[in-house]
């Protein structure tokens, strides 16, 4: 899974079991040394305005743990992840404000009446720090104040888990078909998380058992990425449609997936 995707599931993760039970989480748990931030020098929250064609950033919070405390100051309940895949602003989308106008991953600060919503820039610092911290990582308000459950997904856990037990078995079947068994083993371990229970190893302590055996399957079966990886391939024909068929829908379970694991639904 991507490091930039991780990071902000668990960042999400983590604030919202801290901002339901605070004596609960300890801070010092999940920062700076959770392994989705250790590649990072600085992880900052600052609030973006228009100022003519650019954004105006202003410093909100200088870390996770301070941008917590002033999430929660500020009257903030709870925090959702929010798959935003075609950004439409006559929709309701957020404005884009690192990014460009592609799939992206949002964090929704529920508030009362209202949510504001936070996008993520990730800058490549000194590649050569011996430490390893070589991003550095802004998160940017891009709304405030703005509607709240903006691309909301209804899917519940027990939904995708079963939808993916069906798929799975289609992926390993083609894989172990095309002789791709490193890939078929990663769809089997993903299956084994979801069917048997307390199985998976890295099993998240932030979230509620069945969460988090789905968070665990998706990570086993997350095959996406450049060279070497599933989506590398290519194949002729019929095969390259079934190929295409089977892996555009793992890769829409395994979104909808991530956002019901998240946030518990």
């Amino acid at each position: 899974m991507y490091t930039s995707l991780a990071q902000i599931i668990t960042l999400t993760a983590w604030g919202n079991a801290a901002l339901r039970a605070p004596a609960a989480v300890n801070p010092g748990d999940v920062y700076p040394d959770n392994p989705v931030f250790r590649s990072c020098e600085v992880v900052r929250f600052v609030d973006l305005n228009h100022a003519g064609a650019t954004w105006e950033e202003t410093l909100y919070a200088a870390d996770p743990p301070a941008w917590l405390a002033r999430l929660r100051a500020e009257g903030v309940t709870a925090l959702r992840l929010v798959y935003d895949p075609e950004p439409d602003a006559a929709a309701g989308s957020p404005p884009v404000g690192f990014g460009d106008k592609g799939a992206r991953w949002l964090i929704e600060a529920v508030k009362p009446a209202a949510s504001d919503y936070w996008e993520a820039r990730w800058e490549l610092g000194d590649r050569f720090r011996a430490d390893g911290r070589r991003w550095q990582v802004t998160y940017g308000r891009i709304a405030a104040n703005a509607p709240a459950g903006y691309a909301a997904s209804s899917a519940t856990v027990a939904e995708v888990t079963q939808q993916l037990i069906a798929h799975l078995p289609k992926m390993i079947d083609f894989a172990l078909d095309h002789y791709e068994d490193r890939f078929a083993r990663s769809f089997e371990i993903a299956l084994h998380f979801l069917t048997t229970p307390a199985s998976a190893a890295d099993a998240d302590d932030l979230l509620p058992p069945d969460s988090s055996q789905l968070l665990a399957a998706v990570r086993a079966a997350w095959v996406f990425g450049g060279m070497g990886s599933w989506t590398d391939m290519s194949f002729a024909g019929e095969v390259q449609a079934e190929y295409d068929a089977l892996t555009a829908e793992l890769y829409r379970l395994l979104q909808m997936a991530i956002v019901a694991a998240v946030n518990g639904q």
